[in-house]
Formats: C-alpha cells, structure tokens, sequence
C-alpha cells in the first residue's frame, strides 16, 4: 500500500514540475521576446499565516510559488534578463493611482479618494510595478536614463 501511494505522489510531483518548467519557460521567453525584465512579489511570512490545517495543506501543496520562481530565476539568468523581487507588503491596500487607502471587497477594489475601482490582483500587480520601476531608476541615479521603462505606465 505505501508503495502505491509514494507512486501516485512522485506522478503527482512530476506533473506539477513539468507544469511549472512550461510556465516558466512561457513567462521568459514573453520577456525575451519584449526585451524587458522580469518582477516577482516576494511572498514572505505566507506560509507562517494559520488559517486552519485543511487551508495549510493545500496552501503548501497546491501552492509551489518558490518553486516556480527558482524556474523563472535560472532560466532567465541563462539568458541575461534581470529578475527583480519586490515585497508585496500593502500593495492590495494602496490605490495604484492615487496612493491612497483603499477597500477590498471580494475581488474588487475601490478608492474612496479618487474614486477609482479595480480588480485587486490588477491594482496590487500595478503597485508592485510602480515599486520596481521606482527601484530601477533609484538604482540608476536618475529618472532619464530609463526611456525604455517608460512604455511601462499604467
């Protein structure tokens, strides 16, 4: 019987690797192919959060995100385009557009100051952009010597 079960779980991890390669591959070559860089949210202390035994389990099962991005890191290293990890910490809480609190109910996400309403996985991607634009030209000493980032506004 435990023979059996380790079978299924190696097919089982099999699979979920051979998916994670075709992502990945998929993610850099898309960068590749538009000459850009590559930014992940660092999703740090997730895994330290409890929400209940059941949600833990398929959180670190059904959740291989470190795994995906240690795919996307060395292929893209492979071929020279820069990976950038940003923190996520209050990227869903803060407008993308005006800086400002904001509301998440469900999915959607709603600024009382501007009054601008979003998907909130849109709106925290947006942030963490911002972030990461914001760090490159930092990086740089000066916001003109990045007119390719430019295309990058939202």
């Amino acid at each position: 019987m435990y023979k059996a079960i380790k079978k299924i779980g190696n097919k089982e991890r099999r699979v979920i690797n051979d998916i994670l390669h075709k992502i990945s591959r998929a993610i850099v070559k898309e960068a590749l192919e538009n000459d850009s860089m590559i930014v992940l949210g660092k999703l740090k202390g997730i895994r330290r959060k409890s929400k209940g035994r059941r949600f833990n389990r398929k959180l670190n099962n059904g959740f291989p995100y470190y795994k995906l991005s240690r795919f996307i890191e060395y292929k893209a290293r492979w071929l020279g385009i820069k990976v950038l990890k940003i923190s996520e910490r209050n990227t869903s809480k803060l407008c993308h557009k005006c800086g400002h609190g904001g509301i998440r109910v469900g999915s959607i996400f709603k600024c009382p100051n501007c009054g601008y309403m979003c998907h909130a996985d849109y709106n925290g991607a947006m942030n963490i952009l911002k972030r990461a634009v914001g760090l490159v030209l930092h990086s740089r000493g000066t916001f003109d010597s990045a007119p390719e980032l430019g295309r990058m506004k939202g």
